[in-house]
């Protein structure tokens, strides 16, 4: 989740190449509409008048179905500084992350604030913490869960924890050490907010300890600037230098695929 400048039109003519799979999924079929019944008995006498006829109640239509949809969010911390997020919903951006924690006592000074902003203009908005690779796993989720609060109600994404090399200690752990404490952090996060957390390894990371397979029981987002990526993902971070209105400077760009049913 690092920092540099394109435009998002680029990123939004990137995006529109993969077009083709948000396609809407086939309309359901109406069922058959059955033959009007008829009445019993005998066929002499006086004919009963159509208008009396028993009628068929009106066929319901057919309920949609839902269908990929493609979404535009940034995330972002401190360091974007100020952030007009009006301009921000007004330029195609419909979900935010935000650097709420790091390590076992970092806040940052404006995850509150604009958490509250995003959400009052209708974007979906998720906190992710930076995770310290030598401090406890335990530890880390506490002070995360503390910051971001209970995740169940209104437009709260789950929360995401990024790991990378850069920024951390200078030894990292051995691998299984590590991977306990990354478990041990995924669990209790998502025993105190209500949300399973969404996994971010940078790619550095992901080449020396290889998570991604051990941790696919968790949504997972994934860093590809030159393309899609090569393993599953829930969001895709397309750019690290992106342009987005309400934003002075460069700014991470993802894309995001939800199902959604359309409105009838």
């Amino acid at each position: 989740m690092r920092i540099h400048g394109v435009l998002l039109a680029t990123v939004l003519a990137l995006t529109a190449c993969s077009a083709g799979d948000d396609q809407p999924d086939p309309a359901a079929q109406s069922a058959a509409s059955s033959p009007t019944p008829r009445p019993s008995g005998p066929t002499t006498g006086t004919p009963t008048p159509a208008s009396s006829a028993p009628s068929e109640p009106p066929s319901e239509p057919p309920s949609p179905r839902a269908r990929r949809v493609r979404h535009l969010g940034i995330d972002a911390s401190h360091h974007q500084g100020a952030i007009d997020w009006q301009a921000v919903a007004g330029d195609g951006i419909s979900f935010a992350y935000l650097k709420a924690t790091e390590g076992t006592s970092y806040t940052d000074p404006t995850f509150a604030r604009h958490r509250a902003e995003a959400l009052d203009l209708g974007l979906r908005v998720g906190g992710y913490h930076y995770f310290q690779l030598c401090s406890s796993g335990a530890e880390q989720a506490a002070h995360f869960a503390s910051v971001v609060g209970d995740l169940r109600a209104g437009n709260l994404l789950p929360g995401a924890v990024d790991f990378e090399l850069a920024g951390s200690c200078s030894t990292p752990p051995p691998r299984d050490v590590l991977l306990t404490e990354v478990r041990t952090f995924l669990d209790e996060v998502e025993a105190a907010t209500g949300k399973r957390p969404v996994v971010y390894l940078f790619p550095e990371l992901e080449a020396r300890y290889g998570f991604a397979d051990e941790l696919d029981d968790h949504r997972q987002w994934v860093r590809s600037l030159d393309g899609r990526p090569d393993r599953p993902w829930w969001i895709w971070q397309r750019t690290d230098s992106g342009t987005v209105s309400g934003i002075a400077g460069p700014v991470d760009v993802n894309v995001m695929w939800r199902r959604e049913v359309p409105a009838r």
